[in-house]
């Protein structure tokens, strides 16, 4: 169920709402949001979404640049991939064949060290890979921000992990973690108040 308060708006160069770009799922918080090109048609974009608080998964919506004269429209919209609770740490890295892109994020609805990982090539969106790896945590606020070769990316979270992992562009595989600082077993009383 989309709740209104969480929905997000795709708005064009003159700042105006895009032809159906109203109700997309998600709420700019964080990294909520990522939009990767079409490998096979430059005026598609892939934006993808997570709602974090009550329209939980992961959803992907279809952006056409061609349309309304070049100020573009959504062409497909809140496509459901994933409905468990996902992290607000979405992010997308290009694939080492210059061409493809990989989307990452992690699983909230339990202590668990998975990684989640879709490959977009121009047959679509393939299906998920799911990777263990790293420290388990159950923290929804999470960051993940990949090196400028795209070779490494490290992860942190409110309460306080961090960890840098290496990532192969081509297969998709995250190795060798190495946790820079651990989560806490308990928040301090200041994020216990704030929460």
């Amino acid at each position: 169920m989309l709740i209104p308060d969480e929905l997000v708006y795709v708005r064009n160069a003159l700042n105006q709402v895009m032809i159906n770009g109203d109700s997309i799922v998600g709420l700019n918080w964080y990294q909520e949001l990522t939009i990767t090109p079409d490998p096979t048609n430059s005026n598609l974009y892939y934006l993808f979404s997570i709602g974090v608080t009550n329209s939980f998964g992961l959803y992907y919506s279809i952006v056409d640049m061609s349309l309304n004269g070049g100020l573009g429209g959504v062409v497909q919209k809140n496509v459901q991939l994933e409905n468990f609770k996902c992290t607000d740490g979405l992010t997308a890295i290009k694939h080492g064949n210059g061409r493809d892109w990989w989307i990452i994020f992690r699983r909230w609805d339990t202590v668990n060290d998975l990684f989640y990982k879709y490959l977009i090539t121009p047959s679509g969106i393939s299906n998920v890979i799911v990777q263990n790896i790293g420290s388990p945590t159950n923290n929804g606020f999470t960051k993940m921000k990949f090196s400028p070769d795209g070779n490494k990316f490290a992860m942190i979270n409110l309460p306080g992990l961090m960890e840098v992992y290496d990532f192969d562009r081509c297969t998709g595989v995250i190795s060798n973690p190495v946790t820079i600082h651990p989560e806490p077993t308990s928040f301090p009383v200041w994020l216990v108040l704030e929460l």
